[in-house]
């Protein structure tokens, strides 16, 4: 699995539901299932392929979105069916990335752009049931250097089905095919020939049910990962030690304490099966936390939590993890024109030190704590003129490596609300890496974009 690795170069150009699985090469598709009870499901640990610190959702405007809501002044009109309410969009973006093969020297800077149409939807007039979903396809040509030349693509649907007045029944589901973004990391993906290609498809499940002040939620999800061989002086690099399954099972029971505000406790177990199997592993979570449910006069939405994770391995030379956890998804109003998001998360993770040059190997294959805090800010300065300021922070620390790599990622952006159609942004986003690994050399990159959003 790749660790800190370089900007996320279209942060600008969709806003993503905090729920969603997180890739690099493009954001996944929105299909968060809007609950109107309690707590949806807990978050499949899919294993985020390349968790940069750009692609935190802290990186987004505050607004957590679906189907037919806005970010701006203006809400979508969609084109209604009898069942269905369809959202196209296109954007179209330039970007300047000044080292866009995130090295330590010998830096090379390059213009891109990007062509990325979308169709979003939701159900209307379904008794008792919401289905919401998304998909998109996006093309990226650099001028110079080809080799960075991508094709993306990605659909995912969620739905809600309240079967009884305390009963309610998510799913989720979702594909995404992308490509890692270049930078220093345990998959040495800055020499490789092209930037790694990978498809990720997820599906997660879960039954909601309402005891009086009591509520209850089980599930269940996974994800399935395939990743491209890189090629490396000639040679192919397998990554068949990232493909596999990772399966993820959780339980809460929750109390109400205000209206729309709930305390739980969570319990979840994990197993990852891969197709190199010392990197298998098992693992549980304990945490205890508070719920924000979205609702008339509700000013935060989300969930922070904390509490212990162990994950043990079964490959010699990997290490047990057992430490505290802490995960938070927040959003919040502080006043109608200021809006902010928090995001964190402590995780256990795995990795090839050699990016699998020389998996099997003794000593190659390494457990991770992987630690993320992100945070933004977004200021309506005028009903059509957002401003955004944040950053994020990522540290991944090999255990029994001697290596933890570090990366700071702050951020700006401002949004132009031209009209009901058009929107027009510009992003700007810097990012330093650095490491304790013996030959593991730093690097630092800005990202300039310009875009421009159409929906109808």
């Amino acid at each position: 699995m790749r660790r800190v690795v370089g900007v996320l170069l279209l942060v600008a150009l969709t806003a993503v539901s905090a729920s969603t699985a997180r890739a690099q090469s493009a954001v996944a598709p929105t299909a968060a299932a809007t609950p109107t009870q309690i707590y949806s499901y807990s978050s499949p640990y899919s294993r985020a392929l390349s968790p940069t610190v750009a692609e935190q959702p802290a990186s987004q405007p505050a607004a957590v979105l679906v189907p037919g809501q806005s970010v701006g002044p203006y809400q979508p009109l969609g084109f209604p069916t009898e069942r269905v309410i369809w959202y196209p969009s296109v954007t179209g973006a330039t970007f300047f990335d000044d080292n866009v093969f995130a090295r330590h020297n010998n830096r090379q800077g390059d213009w891109a752009g990007v062509v990325r149409p979308e169709l979003a939807w939701r159900s209307t007039n379904l008794p008792n049931v919401e289905v919401v979903g998304s998909s998109f396809i996006e093309q990226r040509w650099y001028n110079r250097f080809t080799s960075e030349d991508q094709l993306n693509g990605g659909a995912a649907m969620g739905t809600t089905v309240r079967a009884g007045e305390n009963t309610q029944l998510i799913t989720r589901m979702s594909y995404l095919h992308g490509h890692e973004d270049r930078g220093t990391s345990d998959s040495i993906n800055t020499a490789f020939l092209r930037p790694l290609a990978y498809d990720q498809a997820d599906v997660a499940g879960a039954i909601n049910q309402r005891y009086g002040r009591f509520w209850t939620s089980v599930g269940a999800a996974g994800a399935f990962i395939h990743f491209g061989n890189g090629t490396l002086a000639g040679v192919q690099i397998p990554q068949t030690y990232r493909d596999g399954t990772i399966a993820y099972v959780p339980f809460r029971l929750g109390y109400v304490v205000a209206p729309l505000t709930s305390v739980f406790v969570e319990a979840s177990f994990n197993r990852r099966d891969f197709h190199v199997d010392p990197f298998d592993s098992r693992g549980y979570r304990v945490v205890g936390g508070a719920l924000f449910e979205p609702g008339p006069g509700s000013r935060i939405k989300g969930e922070i939590f904390g509490g212990y994770m162990n994950q043990n391995y079964t490959g010699f030379g990997f290490q047990t993890v057992s430490t505290f956890t802490y995960g938070s998804s927040l959003a919040f109003l502080l006043r109608p024109d200021l809006t902010a998001v928090l995001e964190g998360r402590r995780d256990a993770r795995e990795a090839s030190l050699s990016g699998g040059v020389f998996v099997g190997a003794l000593g190659d294959g390494v457990s991770v704590i992987e630690s993320v805090v992100a945070g933004r800010m977004d200021w309506a300065v005028q009903p059509n003129l957002v401003l955004g300021a944040g950053v994020a922070y990522i540290e991944d620390q090999y255990l029994g490596a001697g290596r933890t790599d570090r990366a700071v990622s702050p951020l700006a952006s401002v949004k132009y609300f031209a009209n009901r159609y058009l929107t027009l942004g510009f992003d700007y986003r810097y990012l330093n890496f650095d490491s304790s690994g013996l030959g593991v050399l730093g690097y630092y990159r800005n990202v300039y974009l310009f875009s421009a959003h159409v929906r109808m």
